[in-house]
């Protein structure tokens, strides 16, 4: 039997070197935040180098090879996922908190207070600075205000930042924004009205406009279907009642066999037949709710064994409805749908539900956004263009940030930028508890909260540490510009409240988790 070999490391010795992998982390962090930080230039050995100016991105290109520097690193980077994932930015803000924490958390337990107790205080404090936040937001007051604060979200760059505000602004508050890199040198925003999904037709046969290669059905009639059709019987005497009233036919199914799919073909090419044939869109257990959602839009009944209907017993009523639909190669809207109101409605709800229930798995979320988008708003891509590789995905980055900024908006805006975190731990100074602990809770938060703040400023060739006292202690400074390297009113300066919020929450969590290490063990490599 094959024994592995294991480092064991006590006290300091352990605390040590995963301070230095947090350390790494948070040192390149501090480098790219605020409007003045830097890129992170990450080499790569078979392609171009990347840009790195987000906390979740830098994160993830660093590797070391300690064991216990490694685990430091793997910490934040988990700060930085968690950030990333609730609000999509703030994650160099988090990663800094995190630091604070942690450092300041491991000097305060030489104090003799016990770990246990200096995590429940800290967590229980970091909540009151939250409510402090949540207290001093405030709702965004017109389009002007969004803009700005795309602008400033993406590193002060106006043609961006504009681009990402006007996607929202289009698609609405439950609208979603897709942010992908583009193919060439110009930007491109691409607004889909009505219901839309990324599957087209199954054939260029289908296309009424063959030059244009798009189908386009006036007051379709339209079957879903989820499973796949492999032939058409059951379907004649609709098809017979659909041309006999002029009508056209949107198929939507889970596939088509070659038989039915080519009879569809013959007879739209032999008999005038207006019928297009798509594949329903989403793919595993995603499928069924896709398909539900446009039955709703359209007033359809899903024809599905799990429902105990076939198409053998298809009749007229299970068809939906819509005033246009338009298929592509690439993909199909459905405009005016003629489902009832109040169902379209329930069925909102219930996403929203979804949204609220899925914490843990991104992806899961974002389709669940998209879905409501649809039979909400709208969705726009927002294709980001540049004139290299490296500018693209640099570019990309920052309408990226810009998009999560105003989508945590509705969250409430606080004055102040990233000195609203010092302006909420003054102000939750008196819930501090008495004694020593209390004491030693203010100094942690004290070097956590400002840290942000000491490095956009530093970043900016500016003395980052008076500017984050007079900010801290001085009420009636509320924030600073950077660029105009001036105090300022803190309503210039207006950051979503959501971002900070989480930021502090994911960085206190982790910097108490860590702080009450004692030792640690690790295989050798």
């Amino acid at each position: 039997m094959t024994m592995t070999a294991r480092i064991i490391r006590l006290d300091d010795a352990a605390r040590a070197p995963l301070m230095r992998g947090v350390d790494l982390v948070a040192d390149l962090a501090t480098t790219a935040i605020g409007p003045a930080g830097r890129a992170v230039l990450a080499g790569r050995n078979h392609t171009g180098p990347a840009m790195m100016r987000g906390g979740h991105a830098i994160s993830q290109e660093v590797e070391v090879d300690d064991p216990g520097c490694r685990a430091g690193v793997a910490a934040m980077r988990q700060v930085a996922w968690r950030t990333s994932d609730a609000v999509g930015d703030g994650t160099c803000t988090a990663i800094l908190i995190a630091r604070g924490i942690l450092r300041e958390g491991m000097t305060a337990l030489r104090a003799g207070i016990s770990p246990g107790e200096l995590e429940q205080a800290l967590r229980a404090h970091g909540e009151a600075i939250a409510s402090e936040l949540r207290a001093s937001s405030r709702p965004a007051v017109g389009y002007g205000e969004l803009v700005d604060l795309a602008v400033r979200a993406a590193g002060g760059d106006t043609v961006i930042g504009t681009l990402a505000a006007e996607a929202h602004r289009r698609t609405g508050r439950e609208g979603v924004v897709i942010v992908t890199e583009g193919q060439g040198a110009e930007d491109d925003l691409e607004v889909r009205p009505g219901l839309h999904f990324d599957e087209g037709w199954l054939s260029p046969h289908f296309a009424t406009d063959a030059e244009a290669g798009t189908a386009d059905l006036e007051n379709p009639l339209i079957l879903l279907h989820h499973g796949p059709i492999e032939r058409l019987g059951p379907l004649l005497r609709v098809l017979e009642m659909m041309a006999e009233a002029g009508r056209s036919l949107l198929i939507c199914a889970g596939g088509f066999g070659a038989e039915a799919l080519g009879t569809l073909i013959v007879n739209k090419q032999r008999a005038g037949l207006k019928v297009v044939a798509v594949k329903a869109p989403g793919a595993g257990l995603w499928r069924m709710p896709m398909l539900e959602d446009i039955a709703a839009a359209t007033g359809a009944t899903v024809i599905a064994d799990a429902f105990g209907t076939s198409l053998d017993r298809l009749r007229p009523a299970a068809l939906g409805r819509a005033e246009s639909v338009r298929v592509t190669r690439d993909g199909m809207t459905l405009i005016g749908g003629a489902g009832d109101p109040d169902t379209i409605a329930l069925r909102r709800n219930a996403i929203r539900l979804d949204i609220e229930r899925e914490r843990h798995l991104s992806f899961d979320r974002e389709q669940h956004r998209q879905r409501l988008a649809r039979l909400s708003a709208g969705v726009a891509k927002l294709h980001v263009g540049g004139q290299s590789e490296t500018v693209i995905r640099q570019r990309t980055a920052r309408a990226a940030a810009a998009s999560a900024a105003i989508r945590a908006a509705p969250g409430g805006l606080v004055p102040g930028g990233s000195a609203a975190l010092l302006h909420a731990g003054r102000l939750a100074r008196k819930s501090l508890p008495a004694g020593l602990a209390g004491r030693l809770v203010g100094r942690v938060f004290d070097a956590a909260l400002g840290a942000p703040t000491e490095a956009i400023m530093a970043n900016a060739g500016l003395d980052g540490r008076a500017i984050r006292h007079r900010l801290a202690e001085d009420a009636n400074v509320d924030g600073f510009d950077v660029e105009r390297r001036v105090f300022v009113p803190g309503e210039m300066i207006l950051d979503p409240a959501e971002v900070l919020i989480a930021a502090l929450r994911t960085g206190v969590s982790a910097g108490t988790t860590l702080f009450g290490v004692g030792a640690s063990v690790a295989e050798c490599v």
